[in-house]
């Protein structure tokens, strides 16, 4: 029962920093800028450059979606599954980095970060694998009791 819970509460904990907390965050000589989990940029200043939007939280609200589902309704592999995509998904803003910025030509230079929402995304999902494989192996691959003649 603590399991299911801690699925649970990972699983809202992984939805919530998806939305709230920036993903990429991007500094120029004369602003900066982050992104959402939608893909929305928002400047301060002027960053004179051109930014791609990247809705990364999307399939982070998918597998954390199906990871509390799994944990609400006791179906561990289901939960595990998504924990194991949510930490995948978390990775994913390093793999296209590149991708973020659109360099236009004559513009000034921007270095570009991934921000927190992925590196806690990273731990959540970590967390909430383990958790999920510690909940399947008790209650999904327990052997059954013997029976005594």
């Amino acid at each position: 029962m603590v399991t299911r819970w801690a699925l649970g509460a990972l699983g809202v904990l992984a939805v919530v920093v998806a939305l709230v907390l920036p993903w990429y965050s991007a500094q120029a000589v004369g602003g900066s800028a982050d992104m959402a989990g939608w893909g929305a940029w928002s400047t301060t200043g002027d960053v004179d450059a051109g930014f791609r939007p990247l809705p990364l939280a999307v399939p982070v609200l998918a597998s954390a979606g199906s990871m509390i589902y799994g944990a609400v309704r006791g179906a561990f592999g289901l939960a595990v599954v998504g924990a194991m995509v949510t930490f995948a998904a978390a990775v994913l803003p390093f793999l296209v980095m590149r991708a973020v910025d659109r360099h236009v030509p004559g513009s000034g230079s921007v270095a570009v970060d991934v921000a927190a929402a992925p590196l806690v995304l990273l731990g959540v999902g970590g967390v909430a694998t383990v958790v999920g494989w510690i909940g399947y192996a008790r209650c999904v691959l327990r052997a059954s009791p013997r029976q005594d003649a």
